[in-house]
């Protein structure tokens, strides 16, 4: 009755690690009331412990699952749980006590041939569901049971324990649809890709020197970074196999572990962290050979003889250069500065062919090189190249941009010049002709304004057809940028602000403006050079006006600027019963903040006081507003103001501040604030600060508060006794304000006067606020 499993599942997995689910391949359950039958994939569920049927029939029952294990084979095993549900519970007052066994394999079991139950499985772990839509049992010792038995399936009994079997209020009923889950290790790949020292292998040993890196690509299904070991040994002698390597690493060093002059076989596999080994990659070979060709390379030239000036030859013309070994078996090609040449034997000779790039004093440097990679001594060959590059005259040296400069270009050797290859910097290459005379003119036009300095490169195209080295002549390139006048005095954010541009560039007959970042506009210029111009800044602050003159070839100057400090449009506030950042007032009494604009047009102001009223005054024909605010708290207060103006535009934000005088009364009292005893009276005088005095105000701790009528000089005088069942270390407050004939309250004032008890004694003193 044993299938193939299905995977039903498939988590991402840790390193070097694979998990998977598969459903049971079959399964099947006996009745004790058809002790020869076997029931097998029946629809349905799962039936354990005793249940009764119509007629007072009583059915015992046992179920099995089976579980295909093949994928397991050829990996290594970890762990392993299975999970079942339950559909049906006679009833959920008695505990769930289901068992799960692995037992022999079993085709068909029936009830009188049950598999032998071999190992109790751990679980089920606790669910406080009823029914459960998700049992689990840990398996791993029972699979691993399965597959140490060379099984490839492994079946599981659920049952109930024996005293309880045959009971039918502790039946259950299950989805056959049980999962098993596990995780397992997948060995390494076979590795590809070896190579010693960077060099792919062959079939034929490969030489290497005095360093010996072995490599490789090596890929494991569950990591992603797989170690790998490493055995490498001298041909002759396989029984010196050493073993090397590392977690994450794809290579080895064993430059300190191998000899000169031996051939050395080696392979390499991979292991993951969990030390599963995967297969050996195939044999590759390497000889060590760590000396290095004893003698430098002789090098010569019949081209360009190792003498000094004049020299020979010229830039742009190739010569022959041989290296020699010198008979040096060892020796199969040279490293020189242009590269590797190939000997043409062991210890024979390279011919290579090189162009100077520099007329004078030029050397060619150049190694022997064995079948290893080792270098000889280095050679060094000195020569003089004769200088042929072309002779280059300009005029004028240095002059406007745009001002077209003439420049003559001559042979530089008496080797005869066909054509120039030329170009400005920041331009393209273009061929003139060489005349008869070997000369050729041409004109240049610097047309970069930013570019000050420029080079007119030339080089010679010579009879032969080889092209000589560059001749750089040096021009100097003026950019002409304008210089920009500020006309309007004491400009103002919102108004016209005037600027006169006055070009230097000869023949500009235009010029390209901005202010700040705003859309460029261009405007001719007058007949003496200069241009009027008129912007309206929308910031305050400096405004720069960046602006270029252009001549009618479309070349223009470079950038010229002038700035202006752009006064703000924000509104004026002003207030004569509240100057600005002064102390005046007080609080209930009224004061008028008036609003005007530098800028005319004002329609209307918007105000909010800080923590107070808001709004939008409309404009008088003068141009200003008003309003009247009573400020409601002392110290500092605020005001934040904006213009309106009759195109709609607003203008920045104005803010103005000013501080509201202190109107709370001075009270001095005959206790301190630190020592009064319990029952003390305490006397206390008020003197007034607020204008137009109606009354004071006192209040004592959570007491009614209490007004006084002040005396003809202003003051009043109060008197209140510390509660007598106050504790020592306890505070009594004391507050006091003061009303005008307005009907505005003051601000407070007031103390705290500590209670302090020491018997028979009680300290006195005098307590004063301002």
């Amino acid at each position: 009755m044993v299938a193939a499993g299905t995977a039903v599942l498939t988590a991402a997995p840790a390193a070097a690690e694979s998990s998977t689910g598969i459903a049971a391949s079959s399964w099947a359950y006996v009745d004790s009331a058809a002790p020869k039958a076997s029931f097998v994939d029946q629809a349905g569920t799962a039936p354990v412990g005793a249940h009764a049927y119509a007629g007072g029939t009583n059915h015992v029952s046992k179920s099995y699952v089976t579980f295909d294990l093949s994928v397991l084979r050829g990996n290594r095993f970890q762990s392993a749980y299975v999970s079942i549900g339950e559909t049906a519970v006679t009833d959920c007052a008695n505990a769930r006590s289901t068992e799960l066994w692995l037992t022999a394999p079993a085709k068909k079991p029936t009830w009188n041939t049950q598999p032998a139950e071999l190992l109790k499985v751990n679980g089920p772990y606790l669910d406080s569901a009823c029914p459960s839509d998700k049992l689990t049992w840990t398996a791993t010792a029972a699979v691993q049971n399965a597959l140490d038995a060379g099984r490839t399936t492994a079946t599981f009994v659920l049952r109930l324990p024996e005293n309880q079997l045959s009971d039918p209020k502790f039946g259950r009923e299950y989805d056959p649809k049980a999962t098993l889950f596990f995780n397992y290790d997948r060995p390494p790949a076979k590795p590809t890709g070896l190579s010693v020292t960077y060099q792919p292998c062959t079939a034929k040993p490969l030489v290497v020197s005095r360093q010996v890196v072995l490599g490789t690509d090596v890929s494991d299904p569950d990591d992603s970074y797989p170690g790998t070991e490493f055995a490498f040994w001298p041909t002759d002698h396989p029984d010196q196999r050493t073993t090397l390597g590392g977690t994450g690493r794809t290579w080895v060093e064993v430059t300190s572990r191998v000899t000169e002059g031996v051939t050395y076989a080696w392979q390499v596999r991979g292991k993951d962290a969990g030390g599963v080994t995967g297969p050996w990659s195939s044999t590759c070979k390497f000889t060590t050979d760590f000396t290095a060709p004893a003698a430098a390379p002789v090098i010569t030239s019949a081209d360009y003889a190792a003498d000094g000036p004049p020299g020979s030859g010229g830039t742009g013309v190739p010569g022959t250069f041989v290296f020699d070994a010198k008979g040096d078996q060892d020796v199969i090609g040279f490293k020189w500065d242009g590269g590797y040449a190939a000997a043409d034997r062991r210890g024979g000779k390279a011919t290579v062919r090189y162009a100077p790039e520099s007329s004078g004093p030029v050397g060619i440097g150049a190694v022997s090189v064995d079948a290893a990679g080792n270098q000889s001594p280095s050679a060094y060959y000195r020569f003089w190249v004769a200088d042929n590059q072309p002779r280059v005259d300009c005029t004028p040296f240095s002059a406007y941009v745009g001002t077209e400069r003439t420049c003559v270009f001559r042979p530089g050797s008496t080797t005869p010049v066909t054509a120039y290859i030329h170009h400005l910097s920041g331009q393209d290459d273009e061929t003139v002709p060489a005349g008869p005379d070997g000369t050729a003119t041409v004109k240049v036009t610097p047309t970069d304004p930013q570019r000050h300095t420029l080079q007119v490169s030339v080089r010679s195209r010579l009879s032969t057809g080889y092209l000589t080295a560059a001749t750089d002549a040096l021009l100097l390139s003026e950019g002409g940028e304008p210089e920009v006048e500020t006309l309007t005095t004491d400009p103002i954010q919102g108004l016209p602000v005037q600027f006169r541009v006055h070009a230097t560039l000869p023949g500009s007959v235009s010029v390209t403006y901005h202010l700040e970042s705003g859309e460029p506009a261009t405007v001719p210029l007058d007949a003496d050079g200069t241009a009027t111009i008129t912007v309206t800044p929308t910031t305050s602050s400096w405004n720069t006006l960046y602006a270029y003159t252009s001549l009618v070839t479309g070349i223009r100057s470079a950038w010229g600027e002038g700035s202006a400090m752009v006064a703000s449009n924000k509104p004026k506030v002003t207030s004569a019963e509240y100057p600005e950042s002064q102390t005046g007032g007080a609080v209930g009494t009224p004061g008028t903040f008036v609003f005007s604009s530098p800028v005319p047009g004002a329609v209307s102001y918007t105000y909010e006081f800080s923590g107070g009223p808001q709004g939008t005054v409309a404009a008088g024909p003068d141009g200003t507003a008003s309003v009247v605010f009573t400020p409601t708290h002392t110290y500092t207060n605020g005001i934040f103001v904006t213009t309106k103006f009759a195109d709609g535009t607003v203008s920045e934000q104005g803010g103005y501040w000013f501080y509201v005088a202190y109107m709370a009364p001075h009270f001095s009292c005959d206790a301190t604030g630190w020592s009064v005893a319990p029952g003390q009276h305490i006397q206390c005088t008020l003197t007034p600060v607020q204008a137009n005095l109606a009354s004071y105000g006192y209040q004592v701790g959570a007491d009614p508060e209490t007004t006084l009528a002040p005396g003809a000089d202003g003051t009043a005088t109060f008197g209140f006794d510390v509660p007598a069942d106050a504790h020592s270390g306890s505070y009594v407050e004391l507050r006091v304000w003061s009303t005008n004939t307005a009907g505005a309250r003051s601000d407070e004032s007031g103390t705290s006067f500590y209670v302090y008890v020491n018997t028979g004694a009680s300290a006195r003193g005098t307590a004063t606020a301002v």
